[in-house]
């Protein structure tokens, strides 16, 4: 018997299975380092520009 569970996606790693990294955290909906990235307009305006650019260069624009 198979297991469907859907695996939670790291909102930090774009990718990657979350994987817990900090203490007592069971996935992003708790873990400390998602929420001070997504509460900083800074850090978040980073993030996205860092998804944006691991996009493009996975589809092979030039950025």
């Amino acid at each position: 018997m198979s297991s469907n569970a859907a695996v939670p996606q790291c909102p930090l790693r774009p990718g990657q299975a979350c994987t817990p990294c900090l203490p007592g955290a069971t996935g992003p909906q708790d873990c400390g380092a998602v929420y001070l990235v997504f509460s900083d307009p800074d850090l978040r305006a980073e993030l996205h520009r860092r998804t944006i650019a691991g996009r493009e260069n996975r589809r092979g624009v030039r950025v």
